[in-house]
């Protein structure tokens, strides 16, 4: 999953951004403390899954704000959430316009094996880590055949 463009308004510390990657690989946020560069990665989760964002994020819509907004352009998808009066909606459309049936199970299906719990990721050991990032990857090659080959270079040279 790629995004093409983020439009978010009035989320979090936001009051209004827009990002369209250029084709790079890596998108840098940077700024100074409390300039909303976690407001802007909260928008991302919370645009794709409300359900578990919204237990950390009581109030997504701005200070003083009546409403936010978030569009997230993925190419194939276009993500649209809202909130307003306490209450939020979710539209997906394809490419083509056409509104998705059932969007949050939709999303659901995207995110699958690539969304997990960042907290419970941080309070995993060293190998737990692992296990969690390599099934979140396809690798072109066999992590373990790879520890394998390097053990008996290794060997080799001792």
């Amino acid at each position: 999953m790629k995004i093409i463009r983020l439009n978010a308004e009035n989320v979090k510390r936001l009051r209004a951004v827009e990002i369209a990657p250029n084709g790079a690989a890596v998108q840098i946020v940077a700024g100074r403390n409390a300039q909303g560069k976690s407001s802007v990665l909260d928008a991302i989760w919370m645009a794709l899954d409300w359900k578990n964002a919204g237990k950390t994020t009581p109030r997504p819509v701005r200070d003083g704000e009546e409403a936010g907004r978030v569009r997230l352009d993925l190419g194939d998808l276009i993500v649209t959430r809202k909130w307003a009066n306490g209450k939020t909606t979710l539209l997906v459309e394809g490419a083509d316009g056409a509104t998705r049936q059932r969007p949050q199970e939709l999303l659901d299906n995207l995110l699958g094996r690539l969304s997990f719990d960042p907290l419970e990721f941080c309070q995993q050991g060293d190998r737990e880590q692992v296990q969690t990032l390599l099934g979140l990857v396809d690798l072109p090659f066999d992590p373990r055949a790879l520890d394998e080959q390097r053990q008996a270079l290794y060997d080799s040279r001792r």
